[in-house]
């Protein structure tokens, strides 16, 4: 396991195309990097938002899932000011800056903090991926895809093409959980883009590999990881593209459907 330090991490960002007003969506895997430095927990995830907030300016937005997969999986509460992120603790560093805005979806919220945050966080669908959610907003605003230490080929945008393909191995399951903002319980009912449990998934996705080699990746070592930075919809269409001619499974293995099980009938 590699050692870095904050000096790393300011060089890792140099030749980075990330410019003022530009749309950030974050994806980490910080642990790929290695072992920081003389550093505590906040010094550590502030050094990288830090990092990103200087080259994007006041105008510019970055985004995180603070996802709490605890509420739908063990029917847990939904307090919208206080339940913490399942998506590792860089995401709830994010969740709880002074001015960042979480979006409502009960499972699959979204934090931004920037100029465009309230655009990409509030007024939303009431569906995780659909119209109107913060990743419709984000494909439409433009912006670009940053993951820190986690694999090029996958981020969120991934199963928003799979939903918007209508591949047959998701399914839309109403999410209604007891729900709490501003000390009132909110009676409303969410809907969420799942996968079918009993089907085979897993795989490494060498279908989409091979077509992303087609758009410009960004890449920087940092560690013993790399920083990806890439643009949302050229990897979105390049999604798009690999599920027109493998329609059933993106990793070009048997997902394994059977006769008279959903989702065949």
């Amino acid at each position: 396991m590699e050692e870095y330090d904050l000096n790393d991490i300011k060089n890792s960002f140099k030749n980075l195309p990330i410019n003022l007003g530009d749309n950030i969506y974050i994806c980490p895997e910080l642990f790929r990097f290695g072992l920081f430095k003389n550093a505590n927990k906040n010094s550590y995830y502030s050094s990288f938002y830090n990092e990103i907030k200087k080259k994007i300016g006041v105008k510019g937005t970055i985004l995180i899932n603070t996802y709490t997969f605890q509420v739908l999986r063990y029917k847990k509460k939904f307090v919208y000011e206080k339940t913490i992120s399942s998506s590792g603790e860089f995401s709830e560093y994010i969740r709880k800056l002074n001015g960042s805005v979480r979006s409502e979806h009960p499972v699959f919220s979204v934090s931004a903090i920037g100029g465009g945050s309230t655009y990409f966080c509030t007024n939303n669908s009431f569906h995780n991926y659909g119209e109107d959610s913060p990743y419709s907003k984000f494909l439409k605003a433009g912006g670009k895809i940053l993951n820190l230490g986690m694999d090029y080929h996958l981020n969120p945008f991934l199963h928003v093409a799979e939903f918007n393909m209508g591949v047959p191995y998701l399914y839309n399951k109403l999410t209604k959980v007891k729900y709490y903002k501003n000390n009132k319980s909110k009676n409303k009912i969410y809907s969420t883009a799942v996968r079918y449990l009993n089907l085979n998934l897993k795989g490494e996705y060498q279908l989409l590999k091979n077509e992303l080699k087609k758009i410009k990746i960004y890449k920087s070592k940092l560690g013993s990881g790399y920083i990806y930075l890439y643009d949302v919809n050229k990897y979105y269409n390049g999604v798009t593209k690999v599920l027109k001619d493998n329609f059933l499974n993106i990793s070009k293995k048997n997902i394994g459907f059977k006769k008279n099980e959903f989702p065949y009938k």
